[in-house]
């Protein structure tokens, strides 16, 4: 199997002289997606204070606190496996950076509207007390 990732006239060009050295005769799935950046690092370390806030405030285990927002908002991925359908969330390291910004946008609306917490974002006032708060219970 072999990825491609085009930025240039070049490396289309590449991409095609592959294609026409595949030999005849076979079958091949092709797939051509636009390239988005995987969700970033602060995007993951800011999620993660969330969730540390998110456990605090409820008294609930961190970890269940993760599984029960992707539950919530990302949902099962449906995988076949040997035959067999089996299902399991998805890792928000297979995110893309606006899958999510979209993803934890809703956990910020959820916690609000729903639970009574505000979870900051880097941007406001108090984000660095909040940050100072949550950080070594990352």
């Amino acid at each position: 199997m072999k990825d491609f990732r085009i930025t240039t006239p070049k490396d289309k060009e590449a991409v095609k002289a592959y294609l026409d050295r595949l030999p005849d005769g076979k079958r091949y799935d092709v797939v051509v997606k636009l390239h988005r950046e995987k969700r970033t690092l602060s995007q993951n370390n800011l999620f993660h204070l969330w969730c540390s806030c998110i456990a605090d405030e409820t008294g609930e285990d961190k970890a269940r606190i993760k599984i029960l927002l992707k539950e919530m908002f990302l949902g099962y991925k449906e995988y076949g496996l040997f035959g067999h359908k089996t299902f399991s969330l998805p890792s928000t390291s297979a995110l893309d950076t606006k899958q999510m910004s979209e993803f934890m946008n809703k956990v910020q609306v959820w916690a609000s509207a729903e639970m009574g917490i505000l979870l900051p974002v880097p941007e406001d006032e108090f984000f660095y007390q909040f940050e100072e708060q949550y950080k070594n219970r990352i």
